[in-house]
């Protein structure tokens, strides 16, 4: 079969059977998400699998995995009611008016730990938000310089140009719907 190509080119297939690899191919319409573009996008998963995989789980692995989860979750709980403590401790001595902490809160470890990594935390937040905001200023403080060497009009109407610009430009990337779709 020929077929023209670009520039007058001609393109020759030959297709010596009437078998389906040999026959035209034909290009089926564009359907989103279906399975057989599904299947190009993500890699599919290897076929190995190991002896575990392919045992069941005894009742045994399933009451050690029961002991276990009870076991996590009781410790999760005392964590829990020594921290609920520790901070009706805290709300009585701020009651009393107190403001430093107690010394007993101060010899224990776990608290200590608790209190400096809050300590790093908000000291990353705040660099984080001073570095956010310094950004911020030099960037007004660039457009403010680049608007001002326009002098012909005032900075005013620079700025109502652009937001009119902004909302009638036209919006090239909503592609309109075909009439057979409707």
């Amino acid at each position: 079969t020929f077929s023209p190509g670009a520039r007058s080119q001609y393109v020759c297939r030959l297709y010596r059977s009437d078998s389906d690899s040999s026959t035209l191919p034909r290009k089926s319409p564009f359907i989103r998400n279906t399975l057989e573009r599904r299947t190009l996008r993500y890699k599919q998963q290897s076929c190995r699998s190991s002896l575990a995989d392919l045992m069941e789980r005894t009742s045994l692995d399933l009451e050690l995995d029961l002991q276990a989860s009870r076991t996590r979750q009781r410790q999760l709980n005392d964590e829990l009611s020594i921290l609920r403590e520790l901070r009706q401790r805290l709300e009585d001595a701020q009651l009393r008016g107190q403001t430093d902490l107690p010394h007993w809160v101060l010899r224990d470890e776990r608290f200590r730990n608790l209190l400096k990594e809050a300590e790093r935390q908000t000291k990353f937040e705040h660099r984080q938000q001073q570095a956010a905001e310094k950004l911020l200023k030099k960037a007004s403080k660039e457009v403010y310089q680049l608007r001002g060497q326009n002098q012909k009009e005032p900075i005013q109407v620079q700025t109502f140009r652009e937001k009119i610009a902004f909302f009638t430009r036209p919006r090239i990337n909503i592609p309109p719907l075909p009439a057979d779709d409707v």
